[in-house]
């Protein structure tokens, strides 16, 4: 599976491993075995509902679900974000799913908040990384500083998103254009009044 991971240059769902392998490989493996096989794999990031891939094709190592997800993008921006915007940046990072799975998993979390601006946004802090880190097994404990580095990347990461976002809303000429409200205020993409 690993072997297949490397000669790809994005994730893949289950079914698309059990083809390779079997193309490439000559092996025949079910689709049931090579889900049990990927999905406990550390070595493998979680991209979607059976859609793995390697940290090289821009995934976050160590969520197994959009809430983690979401939570390791909220804690490493330290900003409050629009379900919009963390939507734009974690297809920009690969993953793929559709935004209801993402709001529910948002609503759902008891570390995202819901701020009175409409946005969303995570406890920040040392305390909260320890406990981020401790549920989300993103990097081994003894290796902080491969923890910082990959939290200020992805940092780095989302706030060129957000501003790729922002010009590409910019560019749509009028913030209302299609009858919808483009604007990133809160109720964003809801009909203009």
């Amino acid at each position: 599976m690993y072997a297949i991971a490397c000669s790809v240059p994005s994730p893949l769902h289950v079914r698309d491993f059990v083809r390779l392998a079997h193309r490439d490989y000559g092996r025949k493996i079910g689709t049931a075995s090579a889900n049990a096989v990927l999905s406990p794999d550390r070595r493998f990031c979680w991209a979607g509902q059976g859609t793995y891939a390697l940290y090289r094709h821009g995934l976050l190592p160590g969520p197994r679900n959009l809430e983690g997800a979401s939570r390791l993008v909220l804690l490493a921006v330290s900003e409050p974000m629009t379900v919009d915007a963390l939507d734009y940046c974690l297809k920009q990072l690969g993953y793929r799913y559709n935004v209801a799975s993402l709001k529910n998993a948002v609503r759902s979390s008891k570390w995202i908040t819901w701020q009175p601006d409409g946005r969303w946004a995570h406890t920040v802090g040392e305390a909260a990384e320890a406990e981020l880190r401790r549920e989300i097994p993103v990097v081994p404990d003894s290796q902080h500083a491969a923890w910082t580095g990959l939290r200020d990347v992805l940092a780095r990461d989302v706030r060129g998103f957000i501003a790729q976002r922002s010009q590409r809303l910019r560019s749509l000429g009028s913030p209302h254009r299609f009858g919808l409200n483009w604007d990133e205020d809160p109720g964003a993409l809801t009909l203009p009044t």
